[in-house]
Parts: structure tokens; C-alpha cells; sequence
């Protein structure tokens, strides 16, 4: 046993270690994840396999372009939420769940660029930036239906783009990634970069785009450090990744305007044309003299001459060339996929299909066909697809240390620390317009109302109004509004049944809506219905009603259900989805009018009795705990401040005066110096018309399609 021990000792020694050299070139040639995997070996392996040295390597190595690789993202029956890969003679591998877009359906838009893909989710929920071999995504910003592309009438002088088109590209001077998007209306164009890793919003082109017309089904290809637009019309323009300036080609001769298709083979610009679901031919050309602009026709697939069983099984929505590769018999083949993510390859010479997959009988199952193509190529790529705009801000260890200081504080010493909240006015219903209160104040002629109930405290950058039996929901700061609409409208709805909360652990709105169905004030009986729905979403589902009934906006008690001697909160639990009873102030509802709101931070109830004009604000210390905040007279500041039309708005973080909302004034009140200024009046209005004031967050959130 000692023998032994020692004869491998010594055996160990004479082993002298592979030159780093050797063994990056092994590790070179190893799939992406086994890396992953060897990074853990010690520092130095994590340092050498993480070097951009080695990234390049491994991009070349692990990449054969005789075996060529696709990334799968199918649409059917059976679609189980993942993205999947295949090779030639292989079997279908399940790589990551597509869990990421939350709603709507992926799919890989672009050709692998430097390993990394774009990906689009349908039902206009964004654009990403994937990396297959890492499972890494980045969702980029303001791509759920661009801020460019919604019409905001609120918002003067700010374009509106109808069209746009988006295309992933590489910078080989920076060694960055760069997404670019062209956006197009009435003649005139519009360029922004995204450069990941980088500032992480979205900047203006170098140079100023030439007019064209682009859409969204025609994403820009990216081939000789170009990314390549195609234009109504067939022409197109060219973007240069690196001086970010702009050129032009034409189509080749002869183009007939058949379902135009640019992508790239064998590393040239490639053109097609031919309608996809039909026997028409479907021409090929490639762009072989790039400088000269010289299309060379590849070659002419004459479907009509397919065996009937061939063209039935590969009649598509979609088809559109991958890659062209040489087969065992040394023939030159193109590789097409189509939008039932089938796969055929077809000779140069031969015009002969071969069909190389399908998804049925795999782990994948039957597909529906689709006009995006739901397949790509793969490439194995180690470079990483950057980071958020929030992990960018947090890496600083100064941002870090604040965020840590703060996180510890209680809300309302943080909310203390925060910028004065912005107040705008409602002005238009109709097209959602807002005005600053300085416009508003300078206008001269105020904008009045009849029936208007606003949520004058934002929810994470959204509003929520009522009109009638109209609800909406809105972004005042970006001029957007949606007309929430429900099926449950039975003439029984009032002015305070919609509700808008932020449920953070899914990063979603919810509106949840409580309307009458049956309502008696004879003999007190009621029926409430209740659904619920995400703003992103357009389908309501029926929840349980609050035990108690819900009062009108402005919140007064309805004379309904038993009678409570103290007000009661009715809360909803965005989370659980349930409702509780909330023991509320000891203040009575007969003396005047009650209605909750947020101040500070914290949740209020003001509550003001008519006879003395006197309005209580009391502020939520604990569950069933409460204390009076404010003790407000308003008697010396008659006519204009009723208690039981005055509403707290908002507190001022830096001096403490309370914001307070008439309908037709408002005024600042010092709670030190019992003082209030009148900021803003109309005077007295003999019918019943008011502004609305409303708090905003400055927010970019717009969770809405195309209008």
C-alpha cells in the first residue's frame, strides 16, 4: 500500500501541467454551459475563461459552420412555454422556459449576431435580448409599444411614428452590441441606439435617417457590420454600425413585389421573393459584390414540380432561407424554415425538398403555422447580454451604499426626502390631455367638468379616472389614457368602483372594479359583483365580492347594508385577492362627508363635519390604530372652502402645508400657523362643474397597445 502510494506521488510529478494555450483551445471547443461550469474550477479559470480573448475563441471553436444548429420558439397545441434547440441528426433539446415575456408568444426575429438573438413578444410586449447558450435575457426599454409609436396629444410638438422597425447589430471597433430601431410616418424619419451594457436608454442616431417607410414584420438584417432595413417599395437603407451613418441599396433586377424577405446566407445580404403559401417560384439572390451593389441570382425554387406530399407539408405561412452548407455528397444545400417550424433544404441543382424536421413526434408536438418565423440559427456564445438599467445604477458602491441606508428608514422619512409631487389638471377626457398646474393657472379660461372622479394619488406612475359609466386608466406625465372596458355594465355602476393597485411580486397593475347588481335604498338590500383584471391584460375574471357596500366617489356612505356607528375600510389584498373590513377612525359619516386617501406615505381618512366647517384628517399608525394628523378650521376661509367639499390632496415634503382641492380653488394651508393661501380660483360657479387636480409620477409605465 506504501508502494503504491508513493509510485503515484512520484507519477503525479513527472506529469507535467498543459500550457494554458492547450488547454484554452480544448476548452474552446466544449458547449457553453460545460464552461459555465469550469468558471467554478478556481479565480484563474474564472478569469481566463471569462476574457474576452476567450469568448472570441470559443465563439469560433464551438461554432462549426458544416453543422449548423437552430434555435426553436414553436407555436401550437402543444407549446409547453420553452425554447428549444436541434441539429441535424440530433434530438429536439429543451433550453429555458420563455416565462420572461410574461404574456404573448416569442420569437427570434434576428439571425444569431455575435451569439446573441432578438427576440419579439407578440400582442406588443417588447422586445429582448437573449443569449440561448447562458439562458441570459434583457428586456429593453420602452419597446412595448414605443413611446414614439402612441399618439399623445398632450405632449406638443412631439412626433408621431406610425411604423417602425428594429434590428440587432455589432460594433467590431467598440466590440459592442448595438440595437437600432427606425421609426417612419408621413415622410418622416426617425433613428435611436440602444448600445448594451452601456447607459442603457435609448440615444439619437449619429446622423439623421433618410425618409423611409418600415414596419415591424420587416426587421433589419445585420450582415458585413451593416444593419440593412427594408423600405416599402423594396429599397433599402443601410446603417452603419460603427460611424452610425446611413446609405442606400437597391433590390435586385427584375424584383416583383411578391412577400419581400431580406435576411443573409453564406455571410452576404440575401434577397427574397415569392408568395409563401402558394406554388409560385421563390427567387434567391445574394449580394456577393457588396461595394458594387451586384445581386447574383442563387437560385429559383419551383414549388409546382414538388411531389404533391412535399408541397402539402411544407405549404406556409412563412418561409424564409437559413443557412447554406454543404451535404455529405458535397452538393451545395439551402436550409428554409417556415412558420410551422418544419425544416427542408433544397439543392442548388436539384430542386428537390428534403425535409430534415419536424416537430411532431418530438418532445415539441404539433405546431401551428404562423407568419413569423418561429426558428433561427444557434450560435454558442459566452458574452453576456448586459445589464439593466437598475443593476447599472446599484453597481456604483456609493448608489449601493444609499440604497442600503434608505432601506432601513421608515416610508415616511424616505417620502420626506422626496421632490415636490407633481400636480396637473385634466383637461380633455376624451383624448386623455393634461396641463402643469403653471399652464393651467396662465390659460385664463379654466376647464370644468360635470361628474369627473379622479384617484388623486398615482399608483406606480398610473392614474385612475371615472366618467359616467366610463373608467379609465392613465399616464398624465406621458399624455396616455385606455378606456377600461367590462362586460358587468348593467346601469347599477357608480363613480368610486374602480379601484387601481401595484401587485410588485409578478410587476403587475391591477384594476379591480365593484359594481351593483342589485340596489334598493327602500329597504336597505344590495348585491354587489366584483372582477378583477391586469392592466396589461384585457380579461376580466369574477372575484368575490367585499362584504360591505362600497361608497360613492366623493367617498360618502351609501344607505345601504346594517349601520356602523364608526366609518369601516373596506382593503383588497392585490396578493390573496381577498377583502377585509378595516375598522376605521372614530368619526361619524352624519356629520359630513368621509373619503380615504394617502398622505406621507401613510393611509387617511379626513373627515369633515358640516356644522363647524371643520375638516379632521386622521392617518393609519397601525391596523385599527389611528391618529389625528390634522385639525383643519375652515370657517375664517369662507365661501370658498367648504369642509364638504375641500379634499387633502398632497403634504409639500419641504414645509409641511397641506395641498387642498375645492373643485374651484385651490389653496396651501399651514397647519403651524393655521394660514391658508389661495394658490388658484374660478370664484363661485352656480352649475356643477369643478377642475380636477391629479398627482403624478414622472413615469415612462405605458402597459398599453397601439391606439
Amino acid at each position: 500500500m506504501e508502494l503504491s502510494e508513493a509510485t503515484t506521488a512520484e507519477e503525479n510529478q513527472a506529469v507535467a501541467p498543459l500550457p494554458k494555450e492547450i488547454l484554452m483551445e480544448i476548452l474552446a471547443r466544449l458547449p457553453a454551459k460545460s464552461v459555465g461550469r469550469f468558471r467554478c474550477v478556481s479565480p484563474d479559470w474564472s478569469a481566463m475563461l471569462s476574457s474576452a480573448y476567450f469568448v472570441d475563441l470559443h465563439a469560433r471553436r464551438a461554432n462549426r459552420p458544416d453543422r449548423p444548429r437552430l434555435l426553436l420558439a414553436p407555436v401550437g397545441s402543444s407549446y409547453d412555454d420553452c425554447v428549444y434547440s436541434w441539429q441535424p441528426g440530433g434530438q429536439v433539446e429543451k433550453l429555458r422556459s420563455d416565462d420572461f415575456a410574461e404574456t404573448g408568444l416569442l420569437a427570434p426575429v434576428t439571425k444569431p449576431c455575435h451569439g446573441l438573438v432578438l427576440i419579439r413578444c407578440t400582442d406588443y410586449r417588447g422586445y429582448f435580448v437573449c443569449n440561448p447558450s447562458t439562458g441570459e435575457v434583457l428586456p429593453l426599454p420602452d419597446s412595448e409599444v414605443p413611446l414614439k409609436t402612441i399618439w399623445r396629444p398632450s405632449i406638443s410638438g412631439q412626433p408621431f411614428f406610425y411604423g417602425v422597425s428594429y434590428g440587432l447589430g455589432y460594433c467590431s471597433v467598440t466590440k459592442q452590441h448595438k440595437v437600432v430601431r427606425l421609426f417612419w410616418c408621413n415622410n418622416v424619419s426617425s433613428c435611436e441606439v440602444f448600445v448594451l451594457d452601456k447607459l442603457a436608454y435609448w440615444r439619437p442616431t449619429a446622423q439623421e435617417p433618410p425618409s423611409c417607410h418600415v414596419s415591424e414584420d420587416k426587421l433589419a438584417v445585420f450582415v458585413r457590420g451593416h444593419l440593412h432595413f427594408l423600405c416599402r417599395g423594396a429599397d433599402i437603407i443601410t446603417f452603419n454600425t460603427s460611424s452610425e451613418t446611413f446609405g442606400s441599396l437597391l433590390p435586385p433586377a427584375g424584383f416583383e413585389d411578391a412577400s419581400p424577405l431580406l435576411t443573409e446566407l453564406d455571410d452576404c445580404l440575401c434577397y427574397c421573393y415569392g408568395e409563401p403559401d402558394s406554388d409560385d417560384p421563390y427567387h434567391v439572390f445574394l449580394l456577393r459584390d457588396y461595394m458594387g451593389g451586384r445581386w447574383e441570382k442563387l437560385c429559383c425554387i419551383e414549388r409546382s414540380a414538388w411531389p404533391e406530399s412535399e408541397r402539402m407539408l411544407l405549404r406556409s405561412l412563412c418561409i424564409s432561407p437559413l443557412v447554406m452548407y454543404h451535404s455529405d455528397d458535397g452538393q451545395r444545400r439551402v436550409m428554409f424554415g417556415t412558420g410551422a417550424c418544419k425544416v427542408f433544404a433544397v439543392g442548388l441543382d436539384t430542386n428537390i425538398p428534403e425535409i430534415l424536421f419536424t416537430p411532431d413526434g418530438t418532445i415539441i408536438g404539433s405546431c401551428d403555422d404562423d407568419y413569423i418565423l418561429p426558428l433561427c440559427l444557434f450560435e454558442e456564445y459566452l458574452g453576456s447580454v448586459g445589464r439593466t438599467v437598475e443593476e447599472m445604477a446599484f453597481s456604483s458602491p456609493t448608489t449601493k451604499a444609499w440604497s442600503d441606508i434608505f432601506k432601513w428608514m421608515p416610508a415616511r422619512s424616505v417620502s420626506e426626502l422626496s421632490l415636490i409631487p407633481r400636480v396637473m389638471i385634466v383637461v380633455d377626457l376624451q383624448f386623455g390631455q393634461y396641463m402643469n398646474l403653471k399652464d393651467f393657472f396662465d390659460a385664463g379660461a379654466p376647464v370644468l367638468h360635470r361628474n369627473l372622479v379622479c384617484t388623486p394619488q398615482p399608483c406606480h406612475g398610473l392614474n385612475a379616472w371615472s366618467l359616467g359609466s366610463w373608467d379609465f386608466i392613465c399616464n398624465p406625465v406621458m399624455g396616455y389614457r385606455e378606456h377600461i372596458e367590462s362586460d358587468n355594465d348593467n346601469g347599477t355602476s357608480f363613480a368610486g368602483r374602480i379601484g387601481l393597485g401595484y401587485h410588485s411580486a409578478i410587476n403587475k397593475h391591477v384594476v379591480v372594479r365593484v359594481t351593483y347588481k342589485e340596489k334598493n335604498l327602500d329597504t336597505r338590500d344590495y348585491e354587489l359583483q366584483c372582477e378583477l383584471r391586469y392592466v396589461k391584460e384585457k380579461q376580466w375574471r369574477s372575484i368575490d365580492p367585499p362584504p360591505r357596500p362600497i361608497a360613492d366617489m366623493p367617498p360618502t356612505y351609501p344607505n345601504l347594508g346594517p349601520i356602523f356607528l364608526r366609518c369601516e375600510i373596506v382593503a383588497f389584498s392585490v396578493e390573496t385577492e381577498e377583502f377585509e373590513v378595516l375598522q376605521g377612525p372614530p368619526c361619524s359619516h352624519d356629520n359630513g362627508r368621509i373619503s380615504i386617501l394617502q398622505l406621507q406615505g401613510a393611509l387617511c381618512i379626513a373627515c369633515s363635519d358640516k356644522s363647524k366647517n371643520v375638516l379632521d384628517i386622521w392617518m393609519m399608525m397601525d391596523i385599527d390604530t389611528w391618529l389625528m394628523r390634522y385639525h383643519i378650521e375652515l370657517e375664517e376661509f369662507l365661501p370658498h372652502y367648504l369642509s364638504e367639499n375641500t379634499t387633502p390632496l398632497v403634504v409639500d415634503p419641504k414645509d409641511g402645508r397641506i395641498l387642498l382641492n375645492t373643485g374651484l380653488s385651490l389653496g396651501y394651508y399651514d397647519p403651524k400657523m393655521a394660514a391658508l393661501e389661495t394658490v388658484y380660483s374660478v370664484g363661485i360657479v352656480k352649475h356643477d362643474c369643478t377642475f380636477c387636480p391629479i398627482i403624478c409620477d414622472e413615469s415612462l409605465v405605458c402597459p398599453f397597445g397601439p391606439s
